[in-house]
């Protein structure tokens, strides 16, 4: 953790082409005793967007290294996250122009930075952080999509989601427009708090009871991982699948 002791932090991280897919295009990065956890989604359908994940992670991480000092305050965290965050998109636009075959590369991104008290995370676009605590999983994050727009504004029932072809379509990306618009949120900690940041790919694969029933059944933050991706496969795996597990022990 940042500032602090890996013994109170396990993490695990795994990532898999999926099924249907030439290359993956995720990328995920975890500094376990710093307390670091980013994940970011090259965009599917767009040239290059295993360099536009590549691009977010080392922004993300260049950030977090340069402006998080020993135990910083949840303040520091959420400031440094946000300049990773507006850094990645500017690299993404700035390479973008010099190589014309990408033009058009974005990614999702959901990161996190556990600091002794609480985590912080940011997020754009429909990667998502979940938190499982006392056998309740609750979802930390709200998709930046179309459809979670439509859901919002009471225009459709959330149980039609998984039906409609447009449920991937972003309103939010990194890279994609000039200016890039995060989310962030801070969550105390509590001892026993199990944390799963995933791409597309698992949460489009699997409903939430069975995300809940896998990250509570699995005795290591590995396991966890590997039964995750593994379902997500089993089930069709058509896009990149990637996930982060965290499990903080107080």
């Amino acid at each position: 953790m940042t500032g602090g002791s890996g013994e109170r932090l396990r993490c695990a991280s795994l990532s898999h082409v999926g099924c249907v897919r030439a290359r993956n295009e995720d990328a995920v990065w975890v500094d376990e005793a710093h307390g670091w956890l980013l994940l970011a989604d090259g965009m599917g359908g767009y040239r290059g967007g295993d360099v536009a994940a590549a691009l977010t992670i080392s922004q993300m991480l260049h950030c977090l290294q340069d402006r998080l000092s020993q135990d910083p305050p949840s303040e520091v965290c959420a400031e440094a996250l946000l300049q990773g965050v507006v850094a990645a998109n500017s690299a993404i636009r700035c390479t973008a122009m010099g190589m014309p075959e990408l033009a058009g590369m974005g990614a999702t991104l959901v990161a996190a930075v556990l600091d002794r008290r609480h985590l912080v995370h940011v997020h754009v676009g429909d990667s998502r952080l979940y938190r499982l605590r006392r056998g309740v999983l609750t979802c930390l994050t709200r998709d930046h999509t179309v459809l979670q727009e439509q859901i919002d504004a009471g225009m459709i029932d959330a149980s039609e989601a998984g039906t409609l072809s447009y449920r991937g379509l972003l309103t939010r990306g990194v890279g994609v427009a000039e200016e890039v618009v995060p989310d962030i949120g801070v969550h105390p900690l509590q001892a026993g708090d199990r944390f799963l940041l995933c791409s597309d790919g698992l949460t489009d694969m699997l409903v939430e009871a069975e995300i809940a029933g896998l990250l509570s059944g699995a005795l290591e933050p590995e396991e966890a991982a590997q039964a995750l991706v593994e379902a997500a496969i089993a089930h069709g795996g058509r896009d990149n699948v990637s996930v982060i597990i965290a499990w903080f022990a107080g």
